[in-house]
């Protein structure tokens, strides 16, 4: 479970926070493509999946920061 606590620890390692930022930017590209009226039914399944795997990546980088916080 993501907590402010790990993303404010996460976000203190470069690395780590440029990829956050662009796992953001990438789920709210797809949401807008999603929402849109021209977007069929096909491409909002795939946008879905995509979505659900950026959320996957991000919970995962967050939890590793969490526990490297823990190993310091």
């Amino acid at each position: 479970m993501t907590t402010k606590k790990n993303v404010w620890m996460a976000m203190e390692d470069d690395v780590t926070a440029q990829r956050l930022v662009e796992i953001a930017r990438a789920h709210s590209k797809h949401a807008l493509e999603h929402i849109g009226k021209d977007t069929c039914p096909e491409r909002r399944k795939a946008i879905r999946a995509e979505i659900e795997r950026l959320k996957a990546e991000r919970e995962l980088l967050l939890a590793y920061s969490f526990r490297q916080e823990d190993v310091i």
